[in-house]
């Protein structure tokens, strides 16, 4: 239902730490659905600047060689510990945000763990995962800190959707990850209440809320009819809530496969995208979105 080239590669950024294995892990089996290659992505910095008294300049290229291709070499292993799958690596110069940016172009996919090596003990998201989804060409898929929820039995593809215009491109990805895990698809619409209510409380029981109710239904329906159409074998499940998206979404996304949210390609992420991405208990995919109209 996407419109990407064919064998687009599914891309991972890797350093030492056990989540970007974890983050192996799932490209890999991402990587097998669509029948792609997998790329393994590690960017060196330049790790010594802050020594009194630095290595040769020989003997540091020495140094982030070996490191570079020990960590290539344990992502490879577990990429291709699952089955049969074609995995390319590059281990390229520069800090891991631009690296991964640059990547992010020729990917259908870019995944990376939530934290790195270097995180920081009390962040749910490092500076890594933050950065690369401002500005990446393709979705990015986040993983969760695997302490912060044990769930068995994850099932369901989440999806939220505003009703706006130029949410083809984020439907289009949930569709197609239903359709390739072979489950069921939750589309979670909110809404807030209107601003007579917020302003003055004594219009509450004027408004006809199960008007509202039923016109925020009927959007959510018109903007999931296209996409029923174009995959009938996908169970679809719409959920309406009278609340800010956050709440149901994180909810409804603790026992799912996946939480798909939009990024509308500002130079920051929405507050609500923002929050999704530091408090998702599950895998978070956020798609880039293109203006309404804009093919």
């Amino acid at each position: 239902m996407t419109d990407l080239p064919p064998h687009r590669p599914v891309v991972v950024g890797v350093d030492a730490s056990d989540a970007a294995l974890r983050a192996v892990r799932f490209a890999a089996d991402e990587a097998i659905r669509r029948a792609v290659p997998l790329h393994v992505v590690h960017a060196t910095s330049w790790p010594f600047g802050g020594l009194a008294s630095p290595p040769p300049e020989e003997e540091m290229a020495e140094l982030v060689r070996s490191a570079a291709e020990q960590v290539i070499r344990t992502a490879v292993e577990a990429a291709t510990a699952g089955g049969s799958l074609e995995v390319t690596a590059s281990v390229l110069d520069g800090a891991p945000v631009p690296v991964l940016q640059e990547a992010s172009a020729d990917a259908s996919l870019l995944v990376v763990g939530s934290r790195g090596a270097g995180g920081v003990a009390g962040l749910l998201v490092g500076s890594t995962a933050t950065g690369v989804v401002h500005h990446a060409q393709c979705p990015v898929v986040v993983l969760p800190d695997p302490t912060a929820a044990a769930v068995q039995g994850r099932r369901s593809v989440v999806v939220g959707v505003e009703g706006r215009p130029g949410e083809e491109d984020l439907l289009a990805f949930a569709f197609d990850e239903a359709v390739l895990r072979g489950t069921d698809l939750v589309a979670v619409h909110a809404w807030r209440e209107v601003a007579g209510e917020v302003a003055d409380p004594a219009l509450s029981p004027l408004v006809d809320w199960a008007g509202v109710l039923s016109d925020e239904q009927r959007a959510l329906s018109e903007a999931l009819a296209g996409w029923r159409e174009k995959a009938p074998d996908v169970v679809v499940r719409e959920v309406v809530v009278r609340d800010r998206p956050v709440r149901p979404l994180l909810g409804v996304g603790l026992t799912a496969e996946l939480l798909v949210v939009g990024h509308r390609g500002r130079h920051w992420l929405s507050p609500t995208t923002h929050a999704v991405l530091h408090r998702a208990p599950c895998p978070l995919a956020i798609v880039p979105l293109r203006p309404a109209g804009a093919r």
